[in-house]
């Protein structure tokens, strides 16, 4: 897309804030045209945020003065303050940050408010794209699986430990366990501690999310279509039979798509 195309539209500024990463995308319409990360566990002030964005959008070849929205799906209460006071104070607009409410569909859950934003946004996101039923499998710092009705429902799911996170705590709650970083490179039967730890965290998890699945459809009494997104994603997508497909900005898409279905609203 040229830049003369882009300066006549308005650009969102979408943000993922996360426990491990913070992602962030440009979309003009429904066309994404940049993305980039950064690290969430660093502390940022608003004005930081507002230098990265500048230097990333400007690396993209977009000015920052065509971001006219900004909308937020966090799980960190720190990036959510200093994200809204960098949109306050550098664009001039107040964010629009999902919530329960933000969903086009009922949230069966005992609290709809208890639900992260991240997941109702990856839902609602797979949900346009594949329609229900539905399971969006998240690998990131937590495994979330997601589960839409037919009918665009939330349902809830279910969350376990993410690979980093589990081989993590085995090392820190072992006196003699190394820190990995999950890979798909040994057999099964690990023949050195090593090599155990990486089956447990790879095919184990493999496993697992593929159980998981199992038992969901069979509580569902249909076929679901699943989806596969987050950090570890692509890795583990590959290994199992059950992902339809390995979406990595699925969340971001679903922030836009929430955001949008409201400012149609209002």
């Amino acid at each position: 897309m040229q830049e003369e195309e882009l300066s006549k539209g308005d650009i969102l500024l979408a943000i993922d804030a996360g426990n491990t990463t913070i992602e962030c995308g440009l979309f003009s319409g429904e066309e994404s045209v940049a993305d980039w990360h950064l690290a969430s566990s660093t502390p940022r002030l608003s004005d930081e945020y507002w230098q990265n964005v500048v230097f990333f959008t400007r690396e993209a070849g977009i000015e920052p003065k065509w971001i006219k929205a900004l909308a937020l799906a966090s799980v960190v209460p720190e990036h959510t303050w200093a994200l809204t006071l960098m949109a306050n104070r550098y664009f001039g607009i107040e964010p629009f940050v999902v919530t329960s409410e933000a969903y086009p569909y009922p949230v069966r859950l005992i609290d709809p408010h208890s639900v992260g934003a991240d997941r109702l946004c990856s839902a609602a996101a797979g949900y346009k794209r594949t329609g229900g039923p539905l399971i969006v499998v998240d690998f990131g710092t937590a495994i979330t699986l997601d589960v839409v009705a037919v009918d665009g429902s939330y349902l809830g799911g279910a969350i376990l430990p993410g690979p980093a996170m589990a081989a993590h705590s085995l090392h820190r709650r072992t006196a003699q366990l190394p820190d990995i970083v999950p890979q798909f490179s040994s057999p099964v039967i690990g023949m050195n501690t090593e090599q155990a730890l990486q089956s447990g965290v790879t095919w184990g998890i493999v496993d697992m999310v593929d159980g998981l699945i199992q038992r969901i459809s069979r509580e569902l009494a249909l076929e679901p279509n699943v989806l596969c997104t987050g950090g570890y994603g692509a890795m583990y997508a590959k290994q199992s039979r059950k992902f339809k497909d390995f979406s990595p900005r699925l969340v971001l898409e679903g922030v836009r798509l929430l955001y949008q279905l409201q400012a149609k609203q209002s």
